[in-house]
């Protein structure tokens, strides 16, 4: 098998999941993967080395300057692109001067055949790719930003293809195709004046040894394989080159039986039950106590039996048809029959996941790709999206009344379910595929976008436009010129022939 290194130093359980999958499913198959991570597994598995970076996730919102991981919501659009960009730089730094990394970057005894890095905000972790001299696949555990493209030139019509942080589907009006231009705009002009400049800095900084360095630009665009967390039957249809390849819900998994208790609650309710959870990085128990409030008092009216992720010891006021839990198997229960409908923070695992099982949802993004994930559910009719700031016991009533009694959710849901699970591999065999493809052929450089090779002026064809205006023009002024002079001709013949009949009627 080959040698491969994954680097995935975000502090995000949800992120390391999906790239996990992949890593664990090469290593089952023979490779031997080095896995560079916060997440360190909990019992070995063969052919696979952990490198513990020792980041959490309160580190993470403590970068983000929110308390609160329920505060992130009131950031403005802008604000939430700033942070990211200077959450890559300190993640960066703060990464690549541990021990473990530092050994691992002045080794001179590894060899590896292949680099997989997580494509958020971590440009600086391409360093290995020159050390290593190594080809590169970058996993991207959302459904992609229109930069990342720009890596292997592929094109993002912003008329069609929405924004991952806002909210809009692929049929825009005016105004959202406007606000979609300026948002990507914006990612992209502040991604390449603040955030490379950082990055490169970084890069120079750790990697020195290495020089000459390639500007992280180069890097990106030398990348090989993107494997990006995104299917056309569960988001939008979008133009993709053939070196970015599809493979949403790679880390969803067939479902296991339940722990008895679990099976023996869920059996057991006769209405059926919901299931709460905000995910692995917005922890319910932090919501304000008015939210909480709301949610327990609607809860306690409800026929139905709740089990609800909240990752303290105990809920206050808790209903009696509530049952809490740190932690839950996610698939698991939504899988079973009796699961009538998920509330979610819509992030996209959760959200693939759900689909998968053919559930309803209840969605209440809170930022980022959220918004955009839910706006597709609401479009597909299969779930209701709710403004955090605005739920109240009543809104919630109404809302969960509706999901409940209208089938029309769980139909639309379960038909979804069905076009989603209709494909000729599985997103994960998929994944693996493509990865040992890049292996197979050296960096696979006959899938690289001729693109990549033009200037910006090139790519939009500025300049056949330009000649071919200026080539227009000139005609239109030569057809102008001949015209004028074809007019004072014939008018000068006319005029010169009123004066010859003129002056014969003088004579006569």
């Amino acid at each position: 098998g080959a040698r491969i290194l994954g680097l995935f130093p975000l502090p995000g359980r949800s992120h390391f999941i999906f790239s996990e999958s992949l890593v664990k499913e090469l290593a089952n198959r023979g490779h031997q993967v080095t896995v560079l991570s916060p997440f360190p597994q909990k019992s070995p598995v063969p052919n696979y080395t952990d490198i513990h970076t020792g980041r959490t996730r309160d580190d993470l919102f403590q970068q983000t300057g929110a308390t609160n991981s329920f505060d992130l919501p009131k950031l403005s659009y802008f604000s939430v692109v700033m942070m990211l960009w200077g959450l890559g730089e300190i993640l960066c730094d703060k990464v690549l001067q541990e021990k473990e990394v530092q050994d691992l970057i002045n080794s001179n005894d590894q060899q590896f055949d292949l680099i997989i890095v997580e494509a958020f905000v971590n440009d600086c972790f391409l360093g290995f790719a020159h050390k290593f001299k190594a080809p590169i696949v970058q996993v991207v555990s959302f459904g992609g930003a229109s930069w990342m493209g720009d890596w292997v030139g592929n094109p993002n019509p912003y008329s069609y293809v929405p924004d991952p942080f806002q909210n809009f589907s692929d049929q825009m009006d005016f105004w959202e195709r406007i606000l979609n231009t300026l948002g990507n705009t914006f990612q992209k002009v502040s991604r390449l004046l603040y955030y490379l400049p950082k990055q490169q800095a970084v890069l120079e900084k750790y990697f020195s040894n290495y020089a000459p360095l390639p500007s992280i630009s180069d890097l990106d665009s030398s990348t090989s394989l993107i494997l990006v967390n995104h299917h056309f039957s569960i988001s939008y249809p979008r133009p993709l080159m053939p070196n970015i390849v599809q493979v949403g819900g790679m880390h969803v998994k067939p479902a296991k039986k339940l722990p008895d208790d679990l099976q023996k609650f869920i059996d057991e309710s006769p209405e059926g039950v919901i299931y709460f959870s905000m995910g692995s990085s917005f922890y319910s128990s932090e919501m304000p106590e008015i939210k909480i409030k709301a949610f327990a008092e609607a809860f306690s009216e409800l026929k139905q039996r709740i089990l609800w992720k909240w990752e303290t010891d105990s809920l206050p006021g808790k209903p009696q048809n509530v049952k809490i839990g740190k932690w839950f198997p996610q698939v698991d229960i939504l899988a079973h029959p009796n699961v009538r409908l998920f509330i979610t923070h819509g992030g996209l695992l959760s959200t693939q996941e759900t689909i998968y099982c053919g559930v309803p949802v209840l969605g209440i993004p809170l930022m980022a790709d959220q918004h955009l994930n839910m706006a597709r559910t609401v479009s597909a009719g299969y779930g209701i999206q709710f403004d955090f700031a605005n739920i109240t016991k009543e809104s919630l009533k109404w809302a969960l009344k509706e999901i409940l009694d209208n089938s029309r959710y769980r139909e639309n849901a379960q038909r979804l379910s069905r076009i989603y699970r209709d494909q000729p591999l599985t997103p994960l065999d998929q994944a693996v595929f493509w990865t040992e493809y890049v292996i197979r052929h050296k960096g696979a450089p006959h899938m690289r976008s001729a693109a990549l090779d033009l200037t910006w002026y090139q790519y939009f064809l500025l300049d056949v436009i330009a000649v071919l205006a200026l080539v227009v023009g000139i005609f239109a002024f030569v057809i102008f010129l001949v015209f004028r002079m074809v007019l004072r001709k014939l008018f000068g013949r006319k005029k010169s022939m009123k004066k010859v009949d003129v002056f014969q009627k003088k004579r006569d």
